[in-house]
């Protein structure tokens, strides 16, 4: 399919949600998924439910689900047959017609969407702005769309003629002098470490790092705690027993072993686990979620 047809599907209410296969040309593809992601959600009175499996979609419900399952991965081997699930990945070795490929957007793209969020803002400022929401990762230049449409929603609230004059001022109190480069991975690693000040500076900067920060954070947790009690409670254990790499495998053992003693780490597992289940299949706020996950991990 086409992402021109995917559109017209979405925008007319004609969408089969059974299973979509979406591949990403590049992260700002995300861009665009997530516009799709947001409209399908508001359209089908649907819950976006980020899981880590396929398995984590319940088989059998008594009730009539109302989740609309997104599941990023890697690389898609088999098709599975689900009602409701978004699978987003690299690549597919699916039949091309099974999937739809959202392009890579230039930056240019980026601004003229932006354009139209706070149209009273000129085109020049919010050039600008996005050099400042710019990073190198592994040599490659990309940006952060998604924490620069967070920031642009506070000008966007305002009336077209206010919201030049509040951008000089965001921009006049030295609100985008000096925009953190850090990351979810930098929490999970802080919280790893016990480092309660680098806890703090990603915190302050946290509800704008991703589309849906506090769920990653748990899933996050819960895989580098599960690798953490396997290799302090079982040295002999190999990176290829636990399906790592070997890279990963001596990170763990020399940054974080021994932080915590081996009944903390099986008491944060078990409240982990107990959280992602909750969050699964009901009962879990996440407003507060990233608060009460670090009070109860570095609080002790």
């Amino acid at each position: 399919m086409e992402i021109k047809e995917l559109k017209e599907l979405i925008t007319n209410n004609t969408l089969e949600i059974n299973t979509q296969v979406w591949i990403m040309s590049d992260y700002s593809s995300w861009v665009i998924a997530k516009q799709y992601l947001n409209h399908l959600s508001t359209n089908y009175n649907l819950d976006l439910k980020y899981i880590d499996s396929i398995d984590d979609i319940p088989q059998e419900n008594l009730f009539e689900d109302t989740n609309l399952y997104v599941y990023k991965i890697p690389e898609l081997k088999e098709l599975p047959t689900l009602n409701n699930l978004i699978i987003i990945c690299d690549k597919a070795k699916i039949p091309k017609d099974k999937v739809v490929i959202f392009p890579h957007v230039e930056n240019w793209q980026f601004i003229d969407y932006v354009s139209t969020l706070v149209p009273g803002v000129k085109k020049v400022d919010l050039e600008w702005l996005l050099t400042q929401y710019e990073f190198t990762y592994d040599r490659v230049t990309e940006f952060r769309y998604l924490r620069y449409l967070n920031d642009i929603k506070k000008i966007s609230i305002f009336n077209t003629s206010e919201q030049q004059e509040i951008f000089n001022d965001l921009y006049n109190s030295g609100e985008y002098s000096d925009l953190s480069n850090l990351t979810i991975f930098d929490l999970s690693s802080a919280i790893l470490k016990r480092d309660k000040k680098l806890t703090l500076e990603v915190l302050k900067v946290f509800p704008y790092i991703d589309s849906k920060p506090d769920v990653w954070l748990l899933s996050i947790l819960l895989n580098n705690f599960k690798r953490l009690m396997d290799i302090q409670l079982n040295p002999l254990i190999t990176a290829s027993e636990m399906g790592i790499s070997d890279k990963q495998y001596y990170v763990i053992k020399k940054n974080y072993l021994r932080v915590y003693t081996n009944q903390e780490l099986i008491d944060i597992y078990e409240m982990l686990t107990r959280c992602e289940y909750l969050y699964k299949f009901g009962g879990l706020d996440t407003s507060h979620l990233v608060e009460y996950l670090v009070c109860k991990i570095l609080g002790g």
